[in-house]
């Protein structure tokens, strides 16, 4: 008999599979693959001078170890009585198999052994062949009673107190109009006193529903109501022009993507549906993944983050979410479109996507804009999913490692009647931005990580007779340290500072009629700071004390400083 089966059954269950899920996994990975491991060689942690090499490596030939989820083994950790009972149960399986099939000769002194831990663990089997009986008829009356035997319903609800402004007397000049955060005051800005605002209470509430046909595939539907202003209403601009919540909302529509109308301040949450996307297989290895959307955001897809990409359990600053001269979270490029994800090895994965911000339109741009002035200006843009407002994104995902990660992207945008967000509709016809970025991260230790973006852009502008633009180029950055698990699993200390987008080069000839310069570079930097310290109570709830400085708001030296405090509570169910 192979000896194996009894020598190796202690060190296979000393390193049973972690199945935990990857930090930072999206949408686009598809279903956990389990795989079948032939050599201890194809696992990733089994160090080379492992006392249980050895061991392993007789099971690996045994094909005893299958159905490892991400070829990772979780050998640190106490065994218990009932963990050898399974393995050992898997072993006499598999001598069942090659009783029946004759390989070998069984010998007494093998039989006996065999029956002496039968003998030895009999309450154990005996008491794991109860609990398989209870768990299928849990199972059974699980899928009589199901939402849906091919769909999951989950979601998660935001509740925070948010308050901050600046000192007495303090103000913040604002961009042209009040929605120019990239350009700053190079445009012309008028003072906004910058004292404290009102303490609110914010609530996000958002329904997922995933279902799969196939089982190699995902729909994806999110239903999603705002409720409560941030700071960043009073003081437009601040944050990148995405305020210092990401979760809140303000007159203009909700901060994520500004998909909504006036965001309610008693209470009250209007409901709609502002994401929906298919993505699946397109070939039997699992390889390649093609995505169609009805709505979608970049910023899930691509420039995804493990420490800064959620503003539920991470940052809650939208400047620190993605590198916005690829998502451009803030203009509404959330929207159709469709795109592919390669696999092309262990280490290496390539993405792209498209959108269209106005897809749905048949002629013009549907949405309503103002003008230099304030007044309603619409009409702008071929709109349909090939015109109009789009952008399509590329990026390159390396692995060096199993914990770290550097993605490299490239972006085009083009917007109507807008440069960089900003909105100028009797100036310019379109505006077509190329931007490259990076987007790093690597977990030192279980204890400590460290992670940052870099995104710079150049900015071509389709302007009307006597209007003119040149040379305009942008940048953005943030970098940050996390200790995850600080105190006690599940918990996160984290820290960032960074620039929101700002044009550090450009001129315009053709403004001064609107009272303003010809230099686009804003004469301040803002500077970002965000530490926050999220308490895990339970699998279902945490709760996150957050604080924010924001230095030179709005890319203005004239700008006062300011901070904001958050306590935020998340549900998740």
């Amino acid at each position: 008999m192979r000896r194996w089966i009894l020598a190796g059954t202690a060190a296979w269950i000393v390193a049973a599979p972690n199945v935990a899920p990857a930090q930072g996994e999206d949408f686009w990975s598809g279903p956990t693959q389990m795989v079948a491991v032939d050599a201890v060689s194809g696992l990733e942690n089994v160090e080379p001078e492992s006392w249980a090499r050895r061991a392993l490596s007789t099971l690996a030939r045994g094909k005893l170890l299958q159905g490892v989820p991400g070829r990772l083994l979780q050998g640190e950790r106490p065994l218990n009585r009932l963990e050898f009972a399974a393995a050992l149960a898997a072993a006499l399986d598999a001598l069942d198999t090659l009783i029946v099939g004759g390989e070998e000769h069984l010998t007494h002194t093998d039989l006996a052994v065999l029956e002496r831990l039968q003998a030895d663990f009999e309450p154990e089997l005996a008491l794991l062949r109860v609990r398989t009986a209870a768990l299928e008829a849990k199972a059974g009356n699980l899928e009589a009673n199901l939402f849906s035997p091919t769909a999951k319903l989950d979601g998660s609800v935001v509740l925070a107190l948010n308050g901050g402004g600046g000192g007495a007397g303090s103000r913040l000049f604002t961009g042209f109009p009040d929605t120019s955060p990239a350009f700053g005051d190079a445009l012309g800005a008028s003072p906004v006193p910058a004292t404290a605002a009102n303490v609110t209470f914010l609530a996000r509430s958002s329904l997922n529903l995933q279902a799969s046909i196939t089982g190699g595939d995902l729909l994806f539907l999110r239903l999603r109501g705002v409720a409560g202003y941030d700071i960043g209403a009073l003081l437009p601009g601040i944050a990148g022009g995405l305020g210092p919540l990401f979760y809140a909302g303000g007159p203009n529509g909700t901060s994520y993507d500004q998909s909504t109308s006036a965001v309610a301040t008693d209470g009250r949450a209007t409901v709609s549906i502002d994401e929906l996307y298919y993505t699946t297989d397109i070939d039997d290895n699992a390889k390649f993944r093609f995505l169609a959307a009805g709505r979608v955001n970049i910023g899930q897809l691509i420039d995804t983050n493990s420490f800064a990409n959620n503003e539920e359990v991470d940052f809650s600053n939208g400047s620190f979410l993605n590198n916005q001269l690829i998502t451009l979270s803030a203009s509404s490029f959330f929207g159709p479109g469709f795109g592919l994800a390669w696999q092309i090895n262990d280490a290496m994965r390539l993405r792209a996507i498209y959108t269209a911000g106005n897809g749905g339109a048949v002629s013009g741009d549907a949405r309503n804009r103002l003008n230099a002035f304030g007044a309603p200006v619409g009409g702008f843009g071929a709109g349909g999913l090939f015109g109009g407002q789009t952008a399509s994104v590329i990026e390159l995902r390396i692995d060096p490692g199993p914990a770290a990660s550097i993605k490299l992207q490239y972006a085009r945008v083009v917007e109507q009647g807008a440069v960089l967000a900003t909105v100028m509709p009797e100036a310019i016809r379109n505006s077509t931005n190329d931007a490259y970025g990076i987007n790093a991260e690597w977990a030192i230790t279980p204890h400590f990580a460290l992670f940052g973006r870099y995104g710079i852009a150049s900015t071509q502008v389709n302007a009307f007779d006597g209007y003119a633009f040149s040379g305009v180029r942008s940048n953005t950055w943030h970098v940050g340290f996390a200790l995850p698990n600080l105190f006690a699993p599940g918990n996160n200390l984290s820290v960032a500072y960074g620039q929101p987008v700002r044009v550090f080069a450009g001129t315009a000839t053709g403004l001064t009629a609107a009272g303003l310069t010809t230099s686009l570079v804003p004469s301040g930097t803002e500077g970002n700071i965000e530490i926050f310290y999220r308490l895990r109570l339970n699998d279902r709830v945490s709760l996150t004390p957050d604080l924010q400085f924001i230095v030179q708001p709005v890319h203005s030296r004239n700008s006062n400083g300011l901070a904001v405090g958050t306590l935020r509570a998340v549900f998740e169910f």
